[in-house]
């Protein structure tokens, strides 16, 4: 059917270029690994993830307009107004607690204003995608996200020859934010968006997932960080890096079926169905990788210094698995409106900071992680079909 090939050809295209700006993510983390060492390597995703903590709000835009859509003529002004405001007041929030933010963290004060700069155009940037998605514009969507993680290589080369290698990364950092930001502009300018009318509780219901998801992608970083030695915080991040990208995996194949769900919400079984075997194929073709390659991962992803985590790959990987289906599980939960998973993921996120926060091994970082993500993961598929089975149940007594 014509639908379902729309379906595969979003996948497809939205994923080579997903795949693209993977590449172009590894290569910023290979040369920026191999030229800054653990120590100084750890002080740059320390940078990377409290600006990615400041840009939660951007993550959470991007998915409320992949659900609702394009703007109304309304209110437009309005709205623009609010994004820009939010991305620049939480820049000034850098600037006035930065300097506690550096004590907790152990990084440089003025570093971390320069790296946090691109959240200014954050919440524009992120609307403009949530929109270009909630039309399937995934063509659009791809060449935004090449664009920037290209420009990022860009960044990474700029520390070969820098004196002050993580301050040219930074700059280059936030001037690859502005041009994304500009190049989305144009782009939902020259296209036809799509746009529904949204009840209030599912824009906060999707608020509420778009903010889980993306803390399960950070937090564990952060909080090697504040529990482990710098060295072994940088190792950590090193095998964060790598196993991550089974979320990011699972991230491109849910968001399509988000918007295929919303626009033939009667195929939905079929479409979940279709991401979650997806998914489970790509996932277990990266286990078989983080087992049995692990080594020549991690020398030809971040080098030497980094050998240490390879015999944790593994085990690493079936946790980041385990939280790529929890993701797929969360964006199926926004398109029907149903908000089961937010109490088990939601839960699950709580627990697993706090057990990350009493752990000072690596070992202990991995064997956590994996743990908790298999439990969240359990959990979330027996309350969804409790969920399912009772909605049936009251739906045939409700039938005269």
């Amino acid at each position: 059917m014509a639908k379902f090939k729309a379906f595969w050809e979003d996948n497809l295209i939205f994923g080579f270029a997903t795949f693209i700006a993977g590449v172009f993510n590894y290569l910023y983390h290979v040369v920026l690994a191999h030229v800054l060492g653990p120590r100084q390597y750890g002080d740059l995703a320390t940078f990377l993830n409290v600006t990615s903590f400041l840009i939660i709000p951007a993550a959470v835009v991007t998915l409320i307009y992949t659900r609702v859509g394009k703007y109304t003529k309304q209110n437009s002004y309005v709205q623009s107004i609010v994004l820009w405001a939010g991305g620049t007041g939480l820049w000034l929030g850098v600037w006035i607690l930065g300097k506690n933010l550096s004590e907790i963290f152990h990084i440089n004060h003025t570093l971390l204003i320069i790296y946090t700069a691109e959240v200014v155009p954050s919440l524009a940037l992120a609307a403009n995608v949530g929109m270009l998605q909630r039309s399937r514009w995934y063509l659009w969507v791809g060449l935004l996200g090449v664009l920037n993680t290209g420009f990022r290589v860009i960044a990474a080369a700029g520390a070969l020859w820098s004196s002050y290698r993580l301050l040219a990364v930074g700059i280059l950092e936030a001037i690859a934010a502005w041009v994304t930001w500009s190049v989305s502009r144009t782009m939902v300018t020259r296209v036809l968006l799509k746009g529904e009318e949204t009840s209030a509780g599912v824009i906060v219901g999707t608020a509420v997932v778009g903010i889980i998801n993306v803390l399960f992608a950070l937090v564990d970083g952060l909080a090697a960080k504040y529990a482990l030695s710098p060295l072994l915080a940088g190792k950590y991040t090193g095998l964060a890096t790598i196993g991550h990208s089974l979320q990011f995996v699972s991230g491109s194949l849910g968001t399509v079926m988000l918007t295929a769900i919303l626009s033939d919400p009667k195929y939905r079984y079929r479409y979940a169905i279709m991401s979650l075997a997806s998914y489970s194929v790509l996932a277990g073709i990266g286990e078989w990788l983080f087992t049995y390659h692990a080594s020549w991962l991690v020398l030809t992803i971040l080098g030497r210094g980094f050998m240490g985590i390879a015999p944790w790959m593994g085990l690493f990987g079936w946790g980041m698995a385990c939280l790529g289906l929890l993701n797929i599980f969360m964006l199926y939960s926004v398109a029907r409106g149903r908000w089961e998973v937010v109490v088990t993921a939601g839960g699950g996120l709580i627990y697993w900071v706090w057990a990350l926060v009493h752990d000072h091994s690596l070992e202990s970082f991995v064997i956590s992680t994996t743990n908790i993500m298999f439990g969240i993961m359990c959990i979330t598929i027996m309350m969804m079909g409790i969920a399912q089975f009772w909605g049936v149940r009251l739906k045939v007594r409700t039938q005269p």
